[in-house]
């Protein structure tokens, strides 16, 4: 009878000290889309990942925001925001509190570079293209579906420069992504 409970115990704890210890090394693909805040526009993006461990992922991604145009009349005067796509390649590292076959918050930050096209328009008439280098920080949440799907959604700031002047966007993104 000891026996038998013995290795009934060790059967269902097994399984779960297995997954407990899920931290071999893993590639995902995800893909996300939101809006940006304080200036109107989106962001789209992929990306490819590589857990060495189950709470840290490292992402190469490939992102493209684009903010519109705006004028502002007042009694004072008027001012105008030329907006623009920005198409960018970055690098992200990503920790989560827990494993990702968890609901887990994290925390992101990366550096990234690319190329702004400003909008054209009647306030600005001259095409250009520049170049752009930033760094990013924010945070999100992680929720696994099933099996290696999960959805997530995040917050995040951006900072840089294009040409000599300082580039701000608040993207916030909600996506989805397969671990394998």
């Amino acid at each position: 009878m000891r026996i038998v409970c013995v290795v009934s115990l060790l059967s269902l704890l097994v399984p779960a000290v297995a997954s407990a210890q899920s931290g071999a090394p893993s590639v995902s693909l995800q893909a996300a889309a939101g809006p940006t805040l304080v200036d109107p526009g989106y962001n789209v993006s992929a990306a490819v990942g590589f857990s060495p461990l189950s709470r840290v992922t490292l992402f190469l991604d490939v992102q493209r925001t684009h903010l519109s145009s705006r004028t502002t009349r007042g009694d004072d005067g008027s001012s105008a925001f030329r907006g623009g796509t920005m198409t960018a390649v970055s690098g992200e590292v990503r920790v989560g509190l827990w494993p990702a076959h968890r609901v887990t918050p994290y925390v992101l930050a990366g550096l990234g570079a690319g190329k702004s096209r400003p909008n054209v328009n009647e306030t600005f008439p001259v095409a250009v293209t520049n170049d752009t280098r930033f760094a990013f920080l924010g945070g999100g949440v992680h929720v696994p579906l099933r099996d290696g799907l999960s959805v997530f959604g995040d917050a995040r700031i951006l900072l840089g420069e294009e040409a000599n002047e300082l580039l701000v966007m608040l993207p916030v993104r909600v996506g989805v992504a397969w671990r394998f």
